[in-house]
């Protein structure tokens, strides 16, 4: 008899799936989650909240073409 295997999942997955899906139930297409996240960076920045670009990591800084 084989044992039914259960999935263990990541607590950081599943809320990511969680947040995927209200994204999906409130914008109909990916133009439309952009142009709301772009408003609501754009009304953050006008409240104050500051923005830093991340680094890039030492391995990039260094390639050769």
């Amino acid at each position: 008899m084989r044992e039914k295997v259960d999935m263990h999942t990541d607590a950081v997955l599943e809320e990511c799936y969680r947040m995927k899906e209200e994204f999906n139930a409130q914008f109909n297409s990916v133009k439309e989650l952009s142009d709301y996240l772009k408003a609501e960076n754009k009304k953050r920045k006008a409240l104050g909240w500051k923005y830093v670009s991340v680094p890039q990591s030492h391995d990039n800084c260094h390639k050769k073409d």
